[in-house]
C-alpha cells in the first residue's frame, strides 16, 4: 500500500498512508519520501525500534521473489481512526491485513469504514515465501474479503490462498466470502472483471518488462483514481462504459512502473495526469 499510495499522492490524489514502522533511519527515509510525494502522515504509527525491510531478487524475466526481515513491537497499529466518509476509498493488504496482533485495531477501521459508506479494496498480495498458508490466517482472509467492495487479486494469489486455477473459480470464492466484485490480474496473460451483471477480459500491452515489482500496487492505485476522478459511490451503478475506463486506467498505471526500476508511477507519467 505504501506504493499505491506514492502512485496517488504523485498524481495529486489526496492519500494518507495507514500503517507502521519505526524511528530508525530507514522510517526517516521512509516518511520524508511519503512527505515529499503528497502522502499524508497523519495516521500512521511511529514506533521505537527497526524498521521492517522486503527485498525483491529478479530472475532473468524480472519477475520478483521476496525475502522478508521484521522485528515489530509488541504494541501494533496504534493509530487514531479516521473520520470515513462515503467519499473516501479505503485499500488494504498484504502481510498487515492477515497479522493477529494488528488484527483488532484493522477491523475497527474497515467495521468504521463500512458504516461511513467507504468504498472498500482488498488486495491479499500474498507472496510463495510465505508458504505454507498457515490455518489461522484463512479465517482472517475471508474476513477481510467480507468488509471489501472490491478484490483486487493475481492468480498466484488465487491459487495459495484456496487453489483457484481460473478466474471463474475465484469469484466463487470471493462471493462465497460475501464480495461481489473481482479484479483477476493475470500478469501479461491479462485482466479478468467478475461483477454481479457481467464478466470481462481484458489484454494487456505487449510491454518490455524492467520490473514487475509494484506493478499490482499501481494497478490498484490507477483503480483508486478513477473511482475518485469519477466521484463513484456505489460500485453497484458502476457501468460496464465505465469499468472499461477503470480498467484501462489500471492497466496504463501498472504497464508505467513495469517499464521502470520505480516501484510507482513516475513524475512525467503523473504531470500528464494532471494535465488531462
Amino acid at each position: 500500500m505504501l506504493n499505491s499510495s506514492i502512485s496517488l499522492g504523485r498524481a495529486d490524489f489526496p492519500v494518507s498512508f495507514i500503517s507502521e514502522f519505526a524511528r530508525d533511519n530507514v522510517g526517516n527515509i521512509i516518511y520524508e519520501f511519503l512527505r515529499e510525494s503528497n502522502v499524508s502522515t497523519e495516521y500512521l504509527h511511529l514506533y521505537e525500534g527497526s524498521s521492517p525491510l522486503s527485498l525483491a531478487f529478479l530472475n532473468d524475466r524480472n519477475d520478483a521473489t521476496y525475502e522478508f526481515y521484521e522485528d515489530f513491537p509488541q504494541e501494533r497499529l496504534h493509530i487514531n481512526i479516521p473520520c470515513f466518509g462515503p467519499e473516501d476509498i479505503v485499500m488494504f493488504g498484504s502481510i498487515l491485513a492477515v497479522t493477529k496482533e494488528a488484527r483488532t485495531r484493522l477491523e475497527e477501521l474497515l467495521h468504521s469504514a463500512k458504516n461511513a459508506g467507504s468504498i472498500i479494496l482488498y488486495d491479499p498480495n500474498f507472496r510463495s515465501s510465505r508458504l505454507p498458508l498457515p490455518e489461522d490466517i484463512k479465517p482472517m482472509i475471508s474476513g477481510n474479503i467480507a468488509y471489501s467492495d472490491i478484490v483486487r487479486a493475481s492468480d498466484e494469489d488465487m491459487r495459495m490462498i484456496h487453489g483457484c486455477m481460473n478466474s471463474d473459480e475465484a469469484y466463487d470464492f470471493i462471493k462465497m466470502n460475501g464480495c461481489k466484485f473481482l479484479i483477476y490480474t493475470s500478469s501479461s496473460d491479462g485482466v479478468y472483471l467478475k461483477t454481479p451483471s457481467f464478466s470481462k477480459y481484458y489484454s494487456v500491452p505487449a510491454i518490455e518488462t524492467v520490473s514487475t515489482v509494484g506493478a499490482g500496487d499501481s494497478f490498484n492505485a490507477g483503480i483508486a483514481y478513477m473511482l475518485h476522478s469519477r466521484k463513484i459511490r456505489d460500485m453497484g451503478c458502476v457501468s460496464e462504459k465505465m469499468w472499461d475506463e477503470i480498467i484501462g486506467k489500471a492497466i496504463d498505471f501498472a504497464s508505467q512502473v513495469c517499464m521502470s526500476t520505480e516501484n510507482y508511477i513516475s513524475n512525467d507519467f503523473a504531470t500528464g495526469l494532471k494535465k488531462i
